[in-house]
């Protein structure tokens, strides 16, 4: 995280859940990418992953976005 936001991009957390296990990224409101990938050495080198990417969405993106606000 601290990559992300050393890079100027907007991060939100939140801490009204014990764990929030969503892994999802929203980009300029039409790309999402969703999956189990935890954003880490271990789920790029060592582990069995999935991630789906949709392009050019916006419909999908908002959907997220609302889950993601929702929280």
């Amino acid at each position: 995280m601290i990559l992300l936001v050393g890079a100027g991009i907007p991060v939100r957390t939140v801490s009204a859940y014990k764990i929030l296990h969503d892994k999802m990224i929203v980009a300029d409101g039409r790309n999402t990418q969703v999956g189990s990938f935890n954003f880490s050495r271990a789920a790029d080198r060592s582990n069995s992953e999935n991630v789906l990417v949709v392009w050019d969405d916006p419909v999908l993106a908002r959907s997220y976005l609302n889950h993601w606000t929702s929280r």
